[in-house]
């Protein structure tokens, strides 16, 4: 092993470091940049490829922070809050119509908002109103494992569920209709799948019933959403502008962070006007406090850091595992390259894998000649694997660490083995029904991804 291989190898091994454990309590972006300026340092990546990786990541990067902003005004209004108390009224006292009920208003809020907004904003809602509603903690996980686990799953219909996808279509040149024609269903029916083997899990220990009334003096008390309306029609018009602006391959983040700098202008003007009423705690500084700044640069300097593996051949390693993959008979030519990506994932969180997943899938298709069904193969299974088998095992994904973390701030831990029954079985299932029906999807319908050079 020559010096570029090791050295790239041990800045990799030490940035994944940072990043699980977070020495002194430095964030994502922190870890990441300390990984990028040892790798253009020591040399096992250039200035070039620092521009490079700007280039394929700052709409991704964009789109996430729009989402974020845009999530955390819209709770900051009371919208999140309004929305959750009406889905638990329409329950109406019955335990386990009220957990499908979370379980698919999570789901919907992770599809619109990406999942890490889902779960950033919804965990503390949740934990909230089961210990309004006086359920005991075997009940409680019930509903909170259908918010977490259901949020990380219904990161797959549109390329703004997960930045995972905006990063994808960005480096392959594919549109946002284009990825909604292959993973909608596939997103649909994995959700659907999750919610049910979760059930199944905890359907046992979820409530019969609780009081129903509770809920109706909770949202007596909780005062009406900011803007309501205004909320309403400028989400409607954003996702309007994912389809136009897709059309015309303009960024999308574009469209995201023109909705979410409205909301938060709104937002800002009424609560100069009244302070009183919409509380210091909850003020427009507070809201840009709660964005997630570091993941802009987290997604670029991880970037930087996996480009280093190529020293190491790891991208070639995983180039040659995807073309062998594609001579496997039926539908294992599909599954096997999204379970080598879970297996990368679950070892080493999603978003190396993902940056890992993407070059290796390029090369794969630029040394091999790959038609465009076995190029469309290997490109969704990169998402598929990234959105579904992170959360195998809790490090995988940054949104179930995010919700794992909520939860123990706020009181309730959960153990390693207690998530391992559940999201292990879980993210297995999802892989293999979402690696079929991408499968059939190509078979059957003989539809394939047109790739912009």
């Amino acid at each position: 092993m020559d010096y570029a291989a090791a050295a790239s190898i041990g800045i990799f091994l030490t940035t994944l470091f940072l990043m699980l454990r977070r020495p002194k309590g430095i964030n994502l972006g922190v870890a990441a940049g300390i990984g990028a300026l040892l790798s253009l340092l020591v040399g096992t990546v250039t200035i070039t490829d620092a521009l490079n990786a700007l280039g394929n990541i700052w709409d991704a990067a964009l789109a996430f922070l729009g989402i974020v902003m845009m999530s955390v005004t819209l709770d900051a209004m009371g919208f999140f809050r309004w929305a959750a108390l009406r889905v638990a009224r329409l329950a109406h006292g019955n335990g386990i119509r009220l957990f499908f009920f979370v379980s698919f208003f999570t789901a919907s809020v992770s599809i619109l908002f990406a999942n890490d907004s889902a779960v950033l904003i919804l965990t503390p809602l949740v934990m909230e109103m089961v210990k309004e509603l006086k359920t005991s903690r075997e009940g409680s996980l019930a509903y909170l494992f259908g918010a977490g686990l259901i949020a990380d799953t219904a990161a797959m219909p549109l390329i703004t569920s997960n930045p995972v996808n905006i990063v994808s279509a960005d480096y392959f040149g594919y549109t946002f209709i284009q990825h909604m024609m292959f993973m909608g269903l596939v997103g649909l029916v994995t959700v659907v799948q999750s919610v049910l083997v979760v059930y199944l899990f905890f359907r046992k220990r979820i409530p019969r019933t609780y009081a129903a009334e509770t809920v109706e003096d909770l949202i007596k008390t909780s005062p009406k959403p900011m803007h309501l309306r205004t909320s309403i029609v400028t989400l409607i018009a954003i996702d309007v502008g994912y389809v136009l602006t897709s059309l015309n391959r303009i960024p999308v983040s574009f469209v995201i962070l023109s909705g979410a700098v409205f909301l938060l202008t709104l937002y800002a003007l009424t609560y100069r006007v009244n302070h009183t009423t919409t509380g210091v705690e909850n003020g427009p500084v507070h809201v840009l406090r709660r964005v997630n700044w570091d993941i802009l640069f987290f997604m670029i300097a991880i970037f930087l850091v996996v480009q280093g593996l190529r020293h190491a051949g790891a991208i070639d390693f995983f180039a040659a595992l995807f073309l062998a993959s594609l001579t496997l008979p039926a539908v294992l030519s599909v599954l096997v390259p999204s379970l080598i990506v879970t297996v990368g994932a679950s070892a080493m969180n999603n978003w190396p894998m993902t940056m890992l997943g993407l070059l290796s899938v390029e090369q794969a298709i630029s040394t091999a000649g790959l038609s465009a069904q076995a190029s469309t193969s290997l490109i969704f299974s990169n998402i598929i694997g990234n959105n579904l088998g992170p959360h195998f095992f809790p490090l995988g994904s940054l949104a179930i660490l995010m919700w794992l973390g909520t939860m123990k701030r706020k009181g309730l831990e959960i153990s390693l083995r207690e998530y391992l029954k559940v999201g292990s079985v879980l993210s297995l299932l999802e892989v293999v029904t979402a690696s079929t029906i991408l499968w059939l999807e190509q078979t059957f319908l003989q539809i394939t991804l047109t790739i912009v050079p």
